[in-house]
């Protein structure tokens, strides 16, 4: 038993570590890399891990490969924990729960920005208590996809949320999102363009690429109340850094900054709060 659980643990390590997609006998060499493992014992450990849905096999391009699975709940912060619709999830202490059902849109919590998304803003909710300074919040989500970013910054005390997004599917998908967790009252999904939306913000959120972060920076900048704060993701690691130039010629410090698999995330405020 306990030759089987150091099998599983090692499988669900790599798994988390591998920077690409892996198939199970590529994953099987790295396992028997680590240490001496029977090809039975191997598949034994993948196929409990399936059956317990911490694993799951996913399909493209005519080859399966082996990720980690998002049919459970999952915990991808110190306490958003994201979970599929008709579950039953015990919370503990200061944990939350967001309900996000598998669609089509970007924002499941299965990509390591999603995760560093969720984590950037439940570390400025807690550093900068924006809640708790102002009674009525509200937080801008560009590119919301599944609402994901949104919904999580509600249930952690934002008051009111607008989700910006081009695709029509993503809309209907955050929109859904949002009933499925009641907060259908306190989000709004959009197809306007973020730059046409003429509004100060206590908390600005993107899980975009570079590109489009570094055009939408000086909205961003423009638009955030003192004593809040932006959260970007999808940046790159060698990324960050100009990121992080570009904002401080907007009087903005970083204050936290997490990497995962070579994805990075930035939480900026501006930088006169902190003098």
């Amino acid at each position: 038993m306990v030759y089987e659980e150091t099998i599983k643990r090692s499988i669900l390590d790599a798994v988390e570590k591998e920077l690409n997609k892996i198939t199970s006998r590529d994953l099987e060499k790295k396992i028997k890399g680590q240490f001496p493992v029977r090809r039975q014992d191997f598949q034994s450990a993948l196929k409990s891990l399936v059956e317990e849905r911490k694993l799951a096999y996913t399909y493209k391009y005519g080859r399966s490969f082996i990720e980690k699975s998002f049919s459970r709940p999952v915990k991808v912060g110190h306490q958003v924990i994201l979970s599929p619709p008709g579950l039953h999830v015990e919370l503990e202490g200061s944990e939350i729960e967001v309900i996000i059902q598998q669609g089509i849109s970007f924002g499941g919590g299965d990509h390591p920005t999603t995760r560093l998304s969720i984590q950037g803003i439940e570390h400025v909710m807690r550093v900068l208590r924006i809640s708790d300074i102002f009674p009525d919040t509200m937080i801008l989500d560009i590119g919301t996809g599944s609402g994901v970013l949104g919904l999580a910054a509600l249930k952690l005390g934002i008051s009111q949320a607008i989700g910006t997004d081009n695709d029509p599917c993503a809309i209907a998908e955050a929109r859904e999102n949002a009933r499925i967790n009641s907060l259908l009252n306190r989000f709004r999904v959009t197809d306007q363009p973020a730059e046409e939306i003429n509004m100060s913000f206590d908390l600005i959120s993107a899980n975009l690429r570079y590109p489009t972060l570094s055009r939408l920076s000086t909205y961003m900048a423009g638009h955030v109340r003192n004593k809040g704060a932006i959260v970007i993701s999808g940046i790159r690691e060698n990324e960050a850094s100009e990121l992080k130039r570009i904002f401080a010629g907007f009087n903005f410090d970083c204050i936290w900054e997490k990497s995962e698999k070579d994805w990075n995330a930035l939480a900026l405020t501006k930088s006169y709060q902190n003098s």
